[in-house]
């Protein structure tokens, strides 16, 4: 990691001085990784929940499906829901004119300039949702979403603590197996209340790993650690696995009846490999590699063995490890 902070300046930077402020100034671990909400990913999220947006547990199927909100996206969905429904029409129109995967808009939010949105990203790959940051100006300001991240103070900082102790060495490892130079790219953890339990969506940039991760009981290790596998393995492997693993078409059918989510060869080549290094950067017990492999994600310990030679490139071992992939599925002690 680029730098050292004691757990304790960690947690005086949480101080009530400095939160009146800037409440949701940065929290950082012991090895530097930043903790933090964020106004511009509120936002957006503020603005996907009241456009439909309702990812979440279902806990009653019928007569109607009842969701799983945490209590401050409930808070918000009925602030915005309630809010001016001219801004609503707006967002619509926006996403009709730029009908691009969720992830994508938060990529460029996160490169945005926080608010007032004075600027928008600025990276080439996502001019296609130029015009967003006008769209995110005017919601933070018709809804007051300033004041409703104000009141839910206490519940990001309830939420974000568990990962100040628990992430440094899991992280570590994972860096050590992926090859990420000391040099690389720093970590950010940025919590979100507004999305799915358990959710966790990478963007990277020239120097930064942004991690946004949805409400959990407790510290969503796996998911966080999956989420940096992939978004440092994608440009690696899935365009390579989609031309050179013979059997990943086959295996890919078997999984997705098993419940894996992916949808082409590429990106499930690529979940297989990031699950199998984190597991293995937490040392989890044998039951988390089963149920892996029970959700449709195969032969995760066997894949795992390649991040031993940290000498030895991907390149090198990955399509021969994964042609080795057999979609067994072992019972799943309850």
């Amino acid at each position: 990691m680029a730098f050292r902070i004691p757990l304790l300046t960690a947690l005086l930077l949480s101080a009530p001085a400095l939160a009146e402020s800037d409440w949701f100034a940065s929290l950082y671990t012991g090895e530097g990784v930043e903790l933090r909400a964020d106004e511009r990913v509120f936002t957006l999220f503020s603005l996907l929940n009241a456009t439909g947006f309702d990812d979440a547990p279902v806990t009653r199927q019928y007569p109607v499906p009842k969701r799983l909100f945490h209590p401050v996206r409930q808070q918000v969905r009925a602030r915005v829901l309630a809010g001016d429904g001219a801004l609503r029409e707006q967002a619509e129109l926006f996403f009709d004119a730029h009908p691009v995967p969720m992830d994508r808009y938060l990529a460029y939010t996160l490169q945005s300039a926080p608010p007032p949105f004075a600027t928008g990203a600025r990276a080439k790959e996502l001019q296609e949702l130029k015009g967003l940051e006008g769209l995110l100006k005017n919601v933070h300001a018709g809804w007051s979403l300033q004041d409703a991240l104000a009141q839910a103070q206490g519940e990001y900082r309830r939420a974000v603590r568990p990962y100040l102790s628990a992430l440094d060495e899991p992280l570590a490892r994972l860096r050590t197996a992926l090859k990420v130079p000391e040099n690389g790219p720093s970590t950010l953890v940025v919590m979100n209340l507004l999305d799915a339990q358990g959710a966790v969506r990478g963007s990277q940039n020239e120097t930064e790993i942004a991690l946004v991760v949805g409400p959990s009981e407790k510290a969503n290790l796996e998911g966080l650690l999956s989420e940096y596998a992939r978004v440092v393995l994608d440009p690696q492997v899935a365009k390579r696995a989609e031309s050179g693993w013979g059997n990943g078409a086959a295996l890919l059918r078997e999984a997705q009846l098993a419940g894996a989510a992916e949808k082409s060869v590429g990106a499930y080549a690529v979940a297989l490999l990031s699950r199998a290094a984190a597991l293995k950067a937490l040392g989890a017990q044998d039951a988390a590699w089963d149920q892996a492999a029970a959700q449709g994600y195969f032969g995760l310990k066997e894949l795992s063995r390649g991040f031993d030679d940290t000498s030895k490139p991907l390149d090198g071992w990955m399509l021969e490890a994964l042609a080795r992939v057999e979609p067994r599925k072992p019972a799943v002690k309850k």
